[in-house]
């Protein structure tokens, strides 16, 4: 796997990071007032990137069973047309989150407020928690599919290729992780930056992640052509 591959991967992983399931619920509840219990937030982040792993890696065997059946076919100059075919699907996806986000801006209520309003009272309500909000954003999930057909187009066998799934949903919960870390060891230090960090990205994660998603897109057209 190519050096511009894994970059694509991992800017793909952190556009991942910063969706409704990985990042805007884990904010709030990294921010809500009073005691704040560790526990749950691991069940949740255990809960969110376990179902992605488990969902990418049903794709990941499909998409092998479809690439060893071609594999000539896939390679040589068809497989550089996929992977720009690749690049002008993220660009348009990006796209189409700026156009999202502009309209999301608009009063109204957002998916994050009607989640918000779900008390977490034990473990496993909040694991109905994360699964509910990778239901609610399963139709985005084109970042995912994308680092995943990255994976199959270019990883040298599927053992390996495991690995650079694992690796990739070990990314999308890291910022999590690290909030969670810092709200844990450092509480009074975190508390105002989690809740003006949550304020922020509920309200500018939409245009961040889809000039992400154009940047990306725009590298791995850039890297096939040269």
């Amino acid at each position: 796997m190519s050096v511009v591959i894994i970059a694509a991967l991992i800017g793909l992983a952190f556009l991942d990071a910063s969706t409704l399931s990985t990042l805007l619920i884990p904010l709030w509840l990294l921010a809500r007032p009073g005691s704040f219990t560790p526990r749950r937030l691991v069940t949740y982040l255990v809960v969110t990137a376990g179902t992605y792993f488990l969902l990418g890696l049903a794709v990941l065997l499909a998409a092998h069973q479809l690439i060893d059946a071609y594999l000539a076919t896939l390679q040589g100059p068809l497989a550089s047309r996929i992977a720009l075919g690749l690049g002008v699907v993220v660009i348009i996806m990006g796209i189409i989150g700026l156009l999202r986000g502009r309209r999301e801006a608009q009063p109204g209520p957002s998916t994050m407020t009607r989640l918000r309003d779900r008390a977490m009272a034990s473990n496993t309500s909040v694991a109905t928690l994360a699964l509910s909000a990778i239901v609610v954003e399963a139709a985005t999930m084109w970042p995912y599919l994308v680092g995943i057909s990255l994976i199959a187009a270019n990883g040298s066998g599927l053992p390996l290729d495991i690995f650079w799934l694992l690796l990739y949903n070990g990314i999308m919960v890291l910022p999590a992780v690290i909030l969670t870390w810092a709200r844990t060891t450092h509480p009074e230090q975190t508390d105002l930056l989690l809740t003006k960090t949550r304020q922020t990205m509920a309200s500018a994660s939409s245009n961040f992640t889809a000039w992400l998603a154009i940047l990306i897109g725009a590298g791995i057209i850039v890297a096939q052509l040269l």
